[in-house]
């Protein structure tokens, strides 16, 4: 199919906007330690940008569906541009902290609102294949960020990092500028569909966020005590099958149905979790990486449309926040746990307890779509 410019445009907007992100996931923590951070509180800066985040997802929802998909988008890319530029004058770890949180919600607005954007795009029999379009942004811009953070930031240079990444926000702010309001108003009164419509696939999302957690906090330490260290192999054959998965994932779950989708998916993702333990050699590591991405790519993709097919348009900003913040504190709070259990078990335990938390969440999906 043909795309629509809007679309284009809302991609590219998001490619620049993660470009800015994702530029400091490998270079952040050796900045917050140039400021006498210790491991504590690089966790801290992280799950301060983590609550943020959580917290203003029903905010964000709030104004994607009462004042537009554009303002979201507008002020979450106006946050992250004017974050990257005040990293640039931090001197403390006080300042950081609350910068860190202020940084958070800028995604909250935006993803929200880009999610929204790119639905009421999309018609209902191509759902599925739009909303992976849209994200596919993410994988793509993870294939290079990291690599150019690293870069940028080189010989400790981080006011340049930051630099490029309030220009990368500002690409993304001035796209997000030239993009038509994709809410349709309407005057009629409209009961939006209760939280227990969707409360069965939030609840999978956030077991997804589980998993996904386990693998960005335990992982690059996992690897290491094992000697298959470092992690960036694994990341990038991660984000390369994302980009296929999430598009035909997408475009199968409108053809076969979701559920049809989503089970297989389930049982890839679940599968990937119950062998990390098992890792022994870079052969099952590649392996494990591509199967945990085709089933994640595919489920998101899957879920974000199973959600949008059950809620009114005038509801989907809230209804998407809702998910987006369960996926959060899937993350968050599944790392938090998670960690207990690592010192506890080993690291190898995390993901045998994540999987088990996925086929949890998917038997009472399983079971709550039976009676829809």
């Amino acid at each position: 199919m043909v795309y629509h410019r809007p679309l284009l445009l809302a991609f590219a907007a998001s490619f620049f906007f993660f470009l800015s992100f994702q530029s400091l996931f490998s270079t952040f923590p050796i900045f917050v330690q140039g400021l006498g951070g210790e491991a504590a509180f690089i966790g801290a800066t992280q799950g301060s940008f983590a609550l943020t985040a959580i917290l203003f997802r029903p905010l964000a929802g709030w104004v994607s569906d009462r004042m537009g998909r554009r303002v979201g988008l507008i002020l979450g890319s106006a946050i992250f541009t004017l974050s990257m530029l005040l990293y640039c004058f931090v001197r403390d770890l006080k300042s950081l902290l609350f910068l860190r949180a202020f940084h958070g919600t800028g995604i909250a607005f935006f993803t929200t609102a880009f999610a929204a954007f790119v639905s009421d795009l999309a018609p209902s029999e191509k759902r599925g294949e739009i909303m992976g379009i849209g994200w596919m942004s993410i994988p793509i811009s993870l294939l290079l960020a990291p690599l150019l953070g690293d870069f940028l930031a080189l010989g400790g240079n981080f006011p340049r990092l930051f630099l490029a990444g309030a220009g990368f926000g500002a690409l993304s702010l001035t796209l997000t500028l030239a993009l038509p309001e994709t809410l349709k108003s309407s005057h009629q009164a409209q009961t939006p569909s209760p939280v227990s419509d969707i409360a069965a696939l939030v609840l999978l999302t956030g077991a997804l966020g589980v998993s996904y957690g386990a693998i960005i906090s335990f992982l690059p330490v996992f690897l290491d005590e094992k000697g298959l260290g470092p992690s960036g192999f694994f990341f990038s054959l991660f984000s390369s099958i994302l980009i296929p998965s999430m598009i035909l994932g997408g475009r199968l779950s409108d053809r076969a149905g979701r559920i049809r989708v989503a089970t297989p998916a389930l049982a890839l993702v679940t599968l990937a979790l119950a062998f990390f333990p098992l890792i022994q050699s870079h052969v099952l590591l590649a392996l494990l990486a591509l199967t945990y991405g085709l089933g994640y790519g595919t489920l998101r993709t899957t879920i974000d449309a199973f959600i949008l097919d059950r809620v009114l348009p005038t509801a989907r900003g809230k209804a998407l926040g809702l998910n987006y913040a369960g996926f959060d504190a899937g993350i968050g709070f599944g790392s938090l746990l998670l960690g207990f259990l690592a010192q506890k078990y080993g690291y190898g335990s995390v993901y045998v307890a994540s999987a088990t938390a996925v086929i949890m969440a998917a038997a009472i999906f399983l079971w709550e779509v039976s009676k829809w």
